[in-house]
């Protein structure tokens, strides 16, 4: 493979949030049902219901907003206060919902376009930190969110970032 920096940079992105961490969030929500979903450990932790809500909030702000332009008012208070009342089908709309927004913006980078900046993050930021960061997040909270999984719902998902790679 001959491919220079920025297009195996944008690639791999790419694969990541679009394919490796949602099939990996989606295998969560499919395994926890709607009281698994709010379940903490103790009131400081978050739920995977508030992990998911914050992704989609935050994949939306710096995606949708700081590289795509699309306004978006963010209220990330919100994504970790909630305490239950949404279902599993409400909250994986609303990751669905982001996840659209995300395949369009970064379907339509160009790997020339990484060096580009913006100030819609409230600080001078090229496109390529603002993917590095988004996908570092991700990854994060997704580690959580498995971490929630397996311990409430024990041998349900088993090597999941292997099995993901092979479909």
């Amino acid at each position: 493979m001959d491919r220079a920096l920025d297009a195996t940079l944008l690639h791999t992105l790419r694969v990541r949030l679009l394919q490796d961490y949602p099939g990996q969030l989606n295998a969560c929500l499919d395994a926890l049902d709607d009281e698994q979903l709010w379940w903490r450990p103790n009131e400081q932790a978050n739920a995977a219901g508030n992990l998911v809500l914050h992704l989609a909030g935050s994949n939306m702000y710096y995606l949708g907003d700081a590289i795509g332009g699309r306004a978006w008012q963010r209220d990330r208070d919100a994504e970790f206060a909630r305490r239950g009342g949404a279902s599993k089908a409400d909250v994986r709309q609303v990751w669905d919902d982001a996840q659209a927004v995300v395949a369009e913006v970064l379907n339509g980078l160009q790997p020339s376009q990484l060096t580009e900046t913006t100030e819609r993050t409230g600080k001078t930021t090229t496109f390529a930190q603002i993917l590095l960061h988004v996908s570092h997040h991700n990854a994060m909270h997704l580690g959580q969110l498995l971490w929630i999984t397996k311990l409430v719902r024990p041998g349900v998902l088993n090597d999941l970032g292997r099995t993901m790679r092979q479909r």
